[in-house]
């Protein structure tokens, strides 16, 4: 099928938590994405509009047959190949981005454990999602190309229209018999909430609570699957938060630090300055 991202030139968000960026046909196989990567859990979506993608594992190693799509997990093992004459796209997200994609309706739930998981969906016989997802994309360089206010919230609402899309597709069910550990399916619950009410300000037993598990039991799964604690994950979502606020917003301290839910600016001064190094005034 025609590319209809070829009049636009490879470009990358200028946040941090987003890159995307075109591949084409040429006469050479060509490695994807190496460079990019973000703080925390990272998310990689490869559209293979025509040709072939790879996904080169130490272990294994699997084909994406254009036209389809794979999202998952990006792993610092896994090196992505497009085979010479390919085009499509590869995009990079942040967990930040992702949450803010997802958002909180009713199906946002299903849309975090759907987007936690590793999966191929082949578009051949789906005209409609690919045309709904390239149409997405194609919105996604208009708006890297121009870079105007509010190019992030822009971003984020094809994301979630691609999510969704995706879901509607069937993928939930193509998966649904792979096996996934109730430990993952607890820690997906509890990366929810946390996103659900960071500005509240719960407290890790109030999780654990809501999760039907035991603070010791919640402990155990974060730091067994990601390496820290419930408490350092949330700090870090609270911290990065903070960051992206101080950076697109024109709120003042006291009503950020209002809107993330601290009792007092000086409060919030201390806990960004612990996290990040800088008061957040010279941030």
């Amino acid at each position: 099928m025609k590319n209809i991202f070829s009049g636009f030139a490879p470009v990358a968000a200028r946040q941090t938590t987003v890159h995307a960026e075109l591949f084409r046909s040429g006469l050479d196989d060509r490695f994807l994405g190496g460079l990019v990567d973000f703080p925390g859990r990272t998310s990689q979506c490869i559209l293979v509009l025509s040709g072939r993608a790879y996904r080169l594992k130490p272990e294994s190693e699997e084909t994406i047959v254009g036209p389809a799509i794979n999202w998952g997990p990006k792993s610092p093992d896994t090196r992505i190949k497009a085979k010479a004459g390919s085009n499509g796209v590869i995009m990079t997200l942040g967990d930040a981005t992702l949450s803010n994609a997802i958002g909180h309706k009713p199906e946002a739930a299903t849309l975090r454990l759907m987007s936690a998981r590793e999966f191929t969906l082949n578009l051949a016989a789906k005209p409609a999602i690919l045309g709904t997802i390239t149409a997405c994309f194609d919105a996604i360089f208009k708006e890297l190309d121009a870079g105007q206010t509010g190019m992030e919230t822009v971003i984020e609402a094809q994301i979630r229209i691609m999510l969704v899309s995706l879901w509607r597709a069937g993928v939930n069910e193509m998966i649904e018999d792979k096996s996934y550990k109730a430990a993952n399916l607890t820690l997906e619950r509890f990366r929810h909430l946390v996103e659900a009410h960071l500005r509240e300000r719960w407290p890790v037993h109030r999780f654990a609570a809501e999760l039907d598990v035991s603070p010791d039991r919640l402990h155990d799964i974060c730091s067994r699957t990601l390496g820290k604690p419930p408490q350092r994950l949330i700090r870090d979502r609270l911290t990065f938060e903070a960051q992206a606020l101080l950076q697109r917003s024109h709120q003042t301290l006291d009503q950020i630090a209002d809107h993330l839910g601290f009792r007092s600016t000086p409060q919030f001064s201390a806990f960004f300055k612990a996290e990040v190094g800088v008061p957040p005034g010279a941030f």
